[in-house]
């Protein structure tokens, strides 16, 4: 791997893995009825996108994918672990480096209302990256404008006056502004009606092919992550517990969490669904988690192995990995809708 200590950032331009999270391990203290706790929103996670690729990361709110993307960008500081991008280690490099090198992966964001500043143009919204590094060039923000599918003659317009799908392209030319080479995607389409969801789905899509971008896109609708995904990841508890292809992880699921997860997705028609996968409980106390295997507690295969063992990722199947110590065994269902 090239060191960091190369000065040209442009000879990784190549690098096909562009982003990599490895063991990253993400703590707080916080204070509990019980005394002062410590609490592991990210406990050991490890994932890489490729360029031109896009990797769905699951999993239901309090699992820490917020958390995990705070940490990639540098807002939390990791216990353990590091973050790469384009091959180059974040905390080893020097502070006007590392904003070099964090240039080339942007951030778009869950809510388009919120996201964008009500007293901008968006031109000046689109320009404000460019303006920051020293590059402005108006022919570069229309440029902007029009790869995601919005009229120049809105450059004058202030965020208020934009459906909530503009205002989501609006945030997807502003992140594209510095040229990056991977956008993460938190929950870009989850506050957009069904038909503009596609409608942005569509124009991130197009962007990828033609740019060659790497997305981390970060959603709870299954249906979304498996239409846009090369591969999936699943996060329960702060912990990947699955990860592989798409079509092979929604084909043939083998951690009962996943299970459970994609038994509860919604489908066009009912009459063709199986038995729905029930979890009792509810989210364990992060600053108290069980023994061994986190998921244990609400696993309807969970066995006394379970509390002894923490189960490692392991394969089970090409590029499929699952930690579970009884993986694609059969688990417990009910009809739909009891």
């Amino acid at each position: 791997m090239t060191t960091t200590t190369t000065t040209d950032l442009t000879e990784l331009d190549a690098s096909r893995e562009v982003l990599r999270v490895e063991d990253l391990v993400v703590r707080f203290g916080v204070r509990t009825p019980h005394g002062r706790r410590t609490l592991s929103a990210v406990d050991g996670v490890s994932l890489t996108v490729a360029r031109g690729e896009t990797l769905g990361l699951v999993g239901e709110s309090g699992c820490g994918k917020s958390t995990l993307v705070r940490t990639i960008f540098g807002i939390n500081r990791p216990a353990a672990g590091r973050v790469e991008v384009l091959g180059y280690e974040l905390d080893r490099l020097s502070p006007r480096r590392r904003r070099a090198v964090r240039n080339r992966m942007q951030l778009v964001f869950q809510d388009p209302y919120s996201s964008l500043d009500p007293r901008m143009t968006a031109h000046d919204i689109v320009a404000e990256p460019l303006r920051i590094v020293g590059r402005y060039d108006r022919d570069r923000v229309v440029e902007l404008f029009e790869s995601v599918g919005l009229s120049t003659d809105y450059l004058q317009r202030r965020p208020g006056a934009f459906s909530g799908g503009q205002r989501q392209r609006l945030g997807i030319a502003r992140a594209l502004a510095l040229e990056p080479d991977v956008l993460v995607l938190d929950e870009p389409v989850s506050a957009l009606d069904v038909s503009v969801q596609a409608q942005v789905i569509n124009v991130l899509q197009d962007l990828q092919e033609r740019l060659g971008l790497a997305y981390l896109f970060i959603a709870h609708d299954l249906s979304v992550v498996r239409h846009i995904s090369d591969r999936v990841a699943v996060m329960y508890l702060g912990r990947i517990v699955e990860t592989g292809p798409a079509d092979a992880v929604f084909a043939h699921p083998v951690h009962p969490y996943t299970r459970a997860l994609l038994s509860a997705a919604p489908v066009p028609d009912p009459r063709v669904r199986g038995g729905r996968v029930v979890l009792q409980g509810e989210l364990p106390d992060p600053t108290d988690r069980p023994s061994g295997c986190p998921f244990r507690t609400r696993c309807p295969i969970a066995r006394a192995e379970c509390s002894r063992t923490t189960p490692a990722l392991e394969s089970v199947g090409a590029d499929h990995v699952a930690a579970c110590l009884f993986p694609g065994e059969s688990v417990t269902t009910v009809a739909p809708g009891l």
